[in-house]
């Protein structure tokens, strides 16, 4: 980040610093500050019925009910998860299984406040899986 904010300005200070100077440095800066955004505007919520999650101008909405499965994972596919370790949270949408990757801080009160209010899934050591169907 500080070297994509300090190549802005270098062609400021070069003998043939042209007209596009200006536009190149806002271009870095406005580049710089939309991953700030992204990267400092992460963040999650487990609320009544859906778990909210927020990245920079990026919004998504998971319905609780709708979840199938959370997995621990490492997948560097983009996703508004800060860091490699994350948790795989799949659920069932309107055009099949989708998924979306978070990094919450603290990933075991994650999981296990998911728990909580999923009664299809059960708390299976660092995972949710779908609760088994009790005995006929």
């Amino acid at each position: 980040m500080a070297a994509l904010v300090a190549t802005a300005f270098l062609p400021l200070f070069t003998e043939d610093a042209g007209a596009l100077a200006i536009p190149f440095a806002l271009f870095h800066l406005a580049v710089a500050g939309f991953i700030a955004w992204t990267l400092f505007g992460t963040a999650y919520r487990i609320g009544d019925d859906a778990i909210l999650v927020r990245s920079g101008p990026f919004r998504w909405r998971i319905p609780l009910g709708a979840i199938v499965s959370v997995t621990p994972t490492r997948n560097p596919l983009s996703s508004p998860a800060v860091s490699l370790d994350r948790l795989r949270v799949a659920y069932r949408a309107a055009r099949g299984e989708r998924a979306l990757m978070l990094s919450p801080a603290d990933k075991a009160g994650f999981l296990a406040e998911l728990a909580a209010r999923c009664p299809s899934l059960r708390l299976a050591g660092d995972r949710l899986l779908p609760s088994r169907a009790a005995p006929s």
